[in-house]
């Protein structure tokens, strides 16, 4: 049995198709229409995404002009240049293409390349005719933005250089300026990154990168002092002269080494924090960090003893001197020690120790037997010409016998000796004091009295000088010698005359020999007057018969 719609239902079908039929003119609006989204869309996906930048100035930059690049590829355009609501700063709008769209992230660098007269030479000389613009060196977080901040200098150290950064501390007279160079042994190795002054701790804070494979010399020895300009230095220990490379003397900069007589430690990780010292010789001294507080009471002048100046052991540097004078105002100054002005000392055992370290205790006990010993101190000339003065140890029990033990401050107290200039004034005032002491005048009278006589006697040889010229230049003085001359040739003649085998020679010794004889006959004769006078009247009367002598021992 067959089923058959009922016209009513047709007829409600056939309309409803009628009315849903579309015309179609509409195809041609409608696929306008999805071409212009498809456009809109593509152009959005290209423009790329726009991000804004932070600039101190806006000095080279254009809007439709300036690009941004990486690695001279145009990755970005600047659109809109503009100043910040509170006129701080510029606000430049800039649009980045899509594929550099993972480079936006918060460590990525950016700054503007333009000309620049730097230590290495001209940088940028291809914008003076394309113009400035701006470089980007992408960063590595994963924390995607688009807001940076341009920098006014090119970054020293790029995000992903290997290197290490180190941080530095020092003084306000050792800052150093962005961009100066770090060197080892003259090489430059590094630069400095970063400058800032800390006005709660009073003191620079400096970050320095080091770049690889030179960061290996950075270790826990490492110590790090400024080069600025030429160094020279005219103290107790001699003239020194340091001179860095052109580039550290036209700019300054830093320098680090290692001490000699140590190791060089083991590396240091990046963000370590170092001392800055002004110089190379503090940054040394400051190896010893070992080591024995002393107080000198110094009787003499400590005019030329300044700080910093070695304390030596028979010419061996053993330590240094602190501070002079150290607590002057103390109440312990006016006790028994003269007014003695303090000097404050550090002996630094490490100085003789071959690892640089040093123990303390037993040099203590080593310098109290030293003490008793005679160990004591003396200022000493360094520089004849600047005036410069050391402390010298040495050992004497003469110079304190009797020594104990006194405290400073609650420090110990080395003896000290005056120096020997003050010894020699000391002697020379101890001789005048003796010829003051001296009767001079006695001696000077005697003395008078012993010239009014030479002077008499001198006036005495000068009358007789006279009276001998006087007679030596009489005529008769003068005929003298020929008169002498006269007598001796005829004395000579005569003499002549006296020969051997003359006749009046023969009859003189015929007639000495007659008056021998007649002598040896008178002897007798004289003998007997001798004894008896009054023999020639009186028989002489015999005498006492002689006595024999007695044998003589043999």
């Amino acid at each position: 049995m067959s089923h058959s719609t009922p016209p009513s239902l047709h007829t409600t079908l056939a309309k409803v198709r009628k009315q849903a039929s579309v015309s179609p003119i509409w195809i041609v609006p409608i696929v306008a229409l999805l071409i212009g989204c498809w456009l809109i869309y593509d152009n959005y996906t290209k423009a790329g995404k726009q991000i804004t930048l932070s600039m101190s100035n806006a000095e080279g930059i254009e809007a439709g002009k300036t690009k941004i690049k990486v690695h001279s590829v145009d990755i970005g355009l600047v659109e809109q240049v503009k100043l910040s609501q509170d006129l701080s700063h510029i606000q430049v709008l800039a649009r980045i293409a899509p594929e550099a769209q993972s480079m936006l992230v918060a460590d990525t660098q950016l700054w503007v390349v333009k000309p620049r007269i730097g230590l290495e030479g001209i940088s940028g000389l291809n914008t003076v005719i394309s113009g400035a613009y701006i470089q980007l060196q992408p960063g590595k977080s994963m924390e995607e933005t688009n807001q940076f901040t341009v920098l006014d200098q090119p970054p020293i150290s790029l995000n992903g250089a290997k290197g290490l950064h180190i941080d530095l501390t020092g003084k306000v007279g050792n800052a150093l300026r962005v961009g100066d160079p770090v060197s080892y042994q003259g090489l430059r190795v590094g630069r400095v990154v970063s400058a800032t002054f800390d006005p709660q701790q009073r003191h620079m804070k400096h970050e320095l990168f080091i770049e690889h494979p030179y960061d290996v010399l950075v270790t826990e020895n490492t110590r790090f002092w400024t080069t600025v300009g030429i160094d020279l230095k005219l103290d107790s220990e001699g003239f020194k002269a340091n001179i860095p490379t052109i580039e550290s003397l036209i700019a300054g900069g830093v320098s680090f080494g290692h001490p000699d007589d140590r190791p060089m430690g083991k590396p240091v990780h990046s963000e370590t924090t170092f001392e800055l010292f002004q110089n190379e010789e503090s940054a040394r001294q400051q190896l010893y960090d070992q080591y024995l507080e002393y107080v000198l009471l110094v009787d003499d002048t400590v005019r030329g003893l300044s700080n910093g100046a070695p304390v030596e052991f028979r010419g061996i540097r053993i330590g240094t001197v602190i501070n002079v004078p150290w607590k002057f105002s103390s109440p312990e100054r006016k006790k028994d020690f003269r007014y003695a002005i303090p000097v404050l000392i550090h002996l630094e055992p490490g100085r003789l120790a071959d690892s640089g370290h040093a123990d303390l205790k037993e040099w203590q006990s080593r310098l109290s037997v030293m003490l008793k010993h005679g160990l004591h101190a003396t200022l000493k000339s360094g520089n004849l010409l600047t005036g410069s003065l050391f402390v010298d140890l040495s050992m004497d029990k003469k110079v304190h016998p009797g020594y104990k033990r006194l405290t400073f401050e609650g420090l110990p107290v080395l003896p000290t000796t005056t120096t020997g200039i003050t010894q020699l004034e000391d002697k020379l005032s101890e001789l005048l004091d003796k010829l003051n002491g001296l009767k001079v005048e006695p001696v000077l009278s005697g003395l008078d009295k012993n010239l009014q006589q030479s002077e008499q006697t001198m006036q005495e040889i000068r009358a007789l000088s006279q009276s001998v010229n006087a007679l030596l230049s009489q005529p008769e003085t003068q005929q003298i010698p020929a008169n002498l001359n006269q007598t001796l040739r005829e004395l000579r003649t005569t003499m002549k005359g006296l020969s051997p085998e003359s006749p009046a020679y023969q009859e003189l010794t015929t007639t000495l020999q007659r008056l021998e004889k007649v002598l040896r006959d008178v002897q007798p004769l004289v003998r007997t007057l001798n004894e008896q006078p009054n023999a020639i009247l009186f028989d002489r009367k015999p005498g006492d018969d002689p006595l024999p002598l007695a044998p003589s021992r043999q």
